[in-house]
């Protein structure tokens, strides 16, 4: 009864152990490298192996031909064990894998690591942003990776610097598109070569270069109600000019109106004998002297009455003619109204 029973606690815990190996534990994995999977060569890179209860011996392999192995022995309750690789060669690049010792039986983790070594290759490509290193978000850029020599695979990277790059991808021609561009692809990229015998040894990395993604341009939308509100407000400065302007030819015909009764109310000043300029034909010098005579009686008769007014209404184009002597009468009594005849050739 014992024995079947020990016998069925060592089969439990070998299918624990199997089980926690082969699960898939993407949130906690069973083998990482700080301060990443990509160094330079000549560089250092710590590779951590997490270790499940009851484990003994923690080995790291490296999986190539005549790869090397490091064991380590887990002190107490250790989860996590650390190795360190110095001095790193490009032929230290390759996959590595954990693998676990208990009760007799070797284990190991479903996860692998690939470890890549940079400048296995002294060729140092250029890259370059067609048609700008400037896109607006939406837009269409292509990164060209340019190296001296022909690779096999051509690898982009973004973010992490050229010794520590971080998000990378593989294709094996050197135009890398990104359509439609968005405002998380900016960043620093760097590309590098590599060929298909040994893909863990790259070449040495481009010259950074940095990626800047703008907000596309917002357009300038008037709504309805914008657009019938400006043309009210035109309308209605339309409206204010034209009453601005009628009031002042108002006042302007005004004026003009008030000048001209001020010139009627100013005649009733005595008579001003004019003279016409001379276009010609002459004025006329002599005056009768009956004529004189009567003229000389219309300053007395005006002073005498002071409510006579007399009234001349003169075209504005120019006299002609002169004042034409009256035909002869035969003598009359002195009448008390005076007269005054004039006559006027207009031209």
């Amino acid at each position: 009864m014992s024995a079947g029973f020990a016998l069925l606690l060592g089969l439990v815990s070998a299918l624990e152990q199997r089980i926690w190996a082969h699960s898939d534990s993407s949130s906690q994995p069973c083998i990482w490298a700080v301060p990443g999977a990509v160094i330079p060569q000549d560089g250092s890179v710590s590779i951590f192996c997490r270790a499940p209860p009851g484990v003994t011996t923690v080995r790291l392999h490296h999986e190539a031909p005549g790869g090397q192995w490091y064991d380590r022995e887990p002190e107490g309750t250790q989860e996590t064990v650390h190795f360190s690789l110095l001095d790193v060669k490009y032929f230290d690049a390759g996959i590595y894998s954990c693998e676990y010792f208990k009760g007799g039986d070797w284990s190991r983790c479903n996860e692998s690591l690939e470890l890549v070594v940079t400048g296995a290759y002294q060729d140092k490509p250029s890259l370059a942003a067609h048609p700008a290193a400037q896109v607006a978000s939406g837009g269409t850029v292509t990164l060209r990776c340019q190296p001296l020599y022909s690779y096999d695979t051509y690898v982009l990277c973004r973010g992490g610097g050229a010794s520590f790059p971080q998000d990378c991808s593989h294709q094996h021609h050197s135009s890398f598109l990104i359509a439609p561009v968005s405002l998380d692809q900016a960043g620093t990229y760097t590309c590098y070569g590599s060929h298909n015998h040994s893909p863990q040894q790259w070449s040495l990395p481009s010259d950074p270069l940095q990626l800047s993604v703008t907000r596309p341009a917002v357009p300038i939308v008037i709504s309805a109600s914008a657009a019938a509100a400006a043309f009210l407000l035109l309308v209605l400065l339309l409206l204010l000019l034209l009453l601005c302007l009628r009031r002042r030819r108002a006042k302007r015909r005004a004026a003009c109106d008030g000048t001209k009764g001020h010139m009627r109310h100013s005649s009733s000043s005595p008579p001003v004998q004019v003279q016409g300029e001379d276009t010609g034909d002459g004025l006329q010098d002599a005056e009768p002297e009956a004529d004189r005579q009567r003229d000389t009686q219309v300053p007395a008769a005006a002073a005498e009455d002071p409510q006579e007014v007399t009234y001349a209404q003169l075209h504005p184009t120019r006299l002609r003619a002169g004042v034409d002597p009256l035909p002869p009468r035969d003598p009359e009594p002195p009448s008390t109204q005076p007269c005054v005849y004039a006559t006027l050739t207009l031209s």
